[in-house]
């Protein structure tokens, strides 16, 4: 049977109807990207004791510039046992060399019980990085190889106990401390030495003792490099290095 030329115009628009909706209906599927191609990253998180057992964080999370021209970003996280989940919204801090952004929020909660993920809606789509499903709670590196930890100092403040946390890149590598106590009017290395693995991830700890002598410690200043396979990657406060306030306190 031979089709009008009626039924084959109608066809041809209930085919085109059909096509429309196939295309706007695949295009309003929300994405899932790989973990490589996720343009939110936690970069690393910084860790400070404060007063009656609770812990303050203050994360950093990389974002890739090109991905978007109007950002938000958060850390959803709980605070305490029991409570809800909620937002805090993380403030642009600064870009690496590799032209990605840094943005920073702190969090604060009983340290047991502080878990968080990071949200970023970049026009208008969401992507998360929540660890693999696992949230973060712990302090590591992230996207970063390499990240000072808080300094603890001695009796009297004679002496400093200094602490990197590094991604186990190659077995063989070299962490160093390079220290000031005269503002950087000069300078010493220091290797580090291995500590600790860091459980349920591939970083480690690493440490060593400086010794301030008559000098003190009000003119301390530090930065960590971590080398391994051939590269040099630095932990120097995004630029502005550490100074002898970056402690756990006493």
């Amino acid at each position: 049977m031979r089709m009008s030329k009626k039924m084959k115009k109608v066809a041809a628009i209930i085919l085109t109807l059909a096509m429309m909706f196939g295309v706007f209906g695949i295009s309003g599927m929300e994405v899932t990207v790989k973990a490589s191609d996720n343009p939110v990253k936690m970069y690393y998180c910084d860790q400070g004791y404060s007063y009656y057992g609770t812990i303050t964080k203050n994360v950093y999370i990389q974002i890739d510039s090109r991905s978007a021209s109007n950002k938000q970003v958060y850390i959803h996280h709980t605070n305490y046992e029991g409570t809800d989940w909620e937002d805090t919204e993380a403030t642009y801090f600064t870009k690496l060399d590799d032209n990605t952004e840094i943005w920073k929020a702190s969090i604060y909660g009983i340290e047991a019980n502080l878990k968080y993920a990071i949200k970023y809606i970049g026009d208008g789509k969401t992507y998360w990085d929540n660890n693999n499903g696992n949230n973060y709670g712990y302090d590591i590196t992230g996207a970063a190889n390499v990240k000072a930890g808080r300094l603890v100092y001695g009796q009297n403040y004679e002496g400093v106990n200094v602490t990197a946390v590094v991604k186990n890149i190659a077995y063989d590598k070299k962490v160093k401390v390079r220290y000031t106590l005269d503002n950087w009017k000069t300078y010493e290395e220091k290797s580090l030495s291995y500590s600790k693995g860091i459980e349920g991830t591939n970083d480690e700890v690493w440490s060593t003792g400086v010794s301030f002598g008559d000098s003190g410690h009000k003119d301390f200043h530090f930065c960590i490099s971590y080398e391994v396979n051939g590269q040099t990657y630095w932990d120097n406060n995004f630029g502005a290095n550490f100074d002898s306030s970056y402690s756990k306190g006493r």
